[in-house]
């Protein structure tokens, strides 16, 4: 569990404040709606029993919070920023920000600290991934309209 404080939490919310000093708009928008679908995403499927993250003992709620609060918020961030920053097709951006997140996923289900169940694999994962990228992304789309980018 300090494990998942420690990687999901602390970590990313170091990147966190970095971004933070670079650009308060993103953080403040992106970061709350990531952390909603990553929510949403994880309760789903820890509902449905396709994964769980160690310590499997604990409640999947307390096991997860770190990562939905911390992970995933900032890396929803880090995708729009560098969106917003850079001069590159944005859905190259996504998809490459959804295989290195598979990637890292795919690293914690070798070193068993994510077990996968009900037939699920690391497709269904990029595809978990690729999904909440393009719903942040769409919703900066929708927060560029109205004029908050």
């Amino acid at each position: 569990m300090v494990l998942n404080i420690i990687l999901g939490f602390i970590v990313p919310w170091i990147f966190g404040v970095a971004l933070y000093l670079k650009d308060k708009k993103i953080l403040l928008t992106i970061a709350p709606f990531s952390s909603i679908l990553a929510y949403m995403v994880n309760e789903l499927c820890f509902h449905l029993n396709f994964w769980r993250l160690i310590p499997v003992y604990i409640e999947d709620d307390y096991t997860s919070i770190s990562v939905n609060l911390g992970l995933y918020p900032i890396l929803g961030c880090y995708l729009i920023y560098y969106i917003s920053r850079k001069y590159i097709n944005s859905y190259l951006v996504i998809f490459i920000f959804t295989l290195a997140t598979t990637v890292v996923e795919y690293l914690a289900f070798l070193f068993k600290l994510v077990t996968y169940g009900n037939g699920w694999n690391i497709g269904f994962t990029f595809i978990s991934y690729l999904i909440p990228y393009l719903l942040i992304y769409w919703y900066y789309l929708k927060l560029k309209i109205i004029k908050i980018f």
